[in-house]
């Protein structure tokens, strides 16, 4: 009986999260969607240690484009059973495309970037409930790369364009809050604040884990990603991003 109601429960919530969905994507119809989605692979050294490496790929234009893919490698410390800290370094592959004043684009290439970050997570449960607050300092480096541009605003040929190489300093926070609803369903919540030198974007998770068992996890969830200000000059973007981890 307990197992029927949990079910019951979990098909429920299923559907209250598609109908959200289809609501906002319809309520926000001049937004971006994407699908996401990640493969990775975690190794325990110990009862403190945990490594990690990560491959992934996104689209953006309603699917229409790559956005980027990408591959990751970090590790966390658990330094006391509530407070862990994380090192990690990404390789980032964008798609990217520049345009005129008229939207035509003038520019579209791939380009390369070096992601940095160190974090600190830490947690409290309660029952069923365990909630968390992550803190993280975001470095990234764009190398400087040689561009073919089509042409200009006025129509002329443009010929290469030198992009100089810089970098960007990002602070993340993240506060998040999930659920043992089961031995294998496990519902969250979280928003997590991207703050360069003023607020640049909010982003909106609500999703679950599926554990199968100790080896086999799958993190699926909705992403709702809004733009303050300028930001990177992003749209605002719903996402459905799906997430496999093998632990050894």
């Amino acid at each position: 009986m307990y197992k029927l109601r949990n079910n019951k429960l979990v098909r429920r919530l299923v559907a209250l999260i598609f109908i959200a969905q289809c609501s906002l994507i319809n309520a926000y119809a001049g937004d971006d969607f994407g699908i996401w989605g990640e493969m990775r692979a975690e190794k325990e050294l110990g009862t403190r240690w945990n490594v990690g490496a990560e491959i992934a790929y996104r689209s953006r234009d309603n699917l229409k484009t790559s956005d980027r893919w990408d591959f990751g490698i970090d590790a966390s410390y658990k330094i006391t059973p509530w407070l862990k800290a994380t090192a990690g370094y990404v390789l980032l592959k964008d798609h990217n495309y520049k345009e005129n004043s008229d939207r035509t684009i003038y520019a579209d290439y791939w380009g390369t970037r070096h992601r940095f970050n160190v974090s600190l997570t830490s947690c409290a449960s309660w029952k069923q409930f365990t909630f968390s607050l992550r803190e993280r300092w975001q470095y990234t480096y764009r190398p400087e790369m040689t561009v073919q541009r089509y042409y200009t605003d006025s129509g002329d040929d443009a010929g290469e364009k030198v992009y100089k190489g810089k970098g960007k300093n990002v602070w993340r926070n993240r506060v998040q809050v999930k659920m043992k609803l089961s031995k294998v369903f496990r519902p969250y919540v979280n928003a997590e604040s991207y703050v360069a030198r003023s607020l640049e974007k909010m982003r909106y998770n609500a999703g679950t884990e599926i554990v199968l068992d100790k080896h086999n996890c799958f993190d699926v969830k909705y992403i709702y990603q809004h733009r303050c200000g300028e930001g990177d000059g992003e749209p605002d973007r719903h996402v459905i991003d799906i997430g496999y981890t093998y632990k050894f």
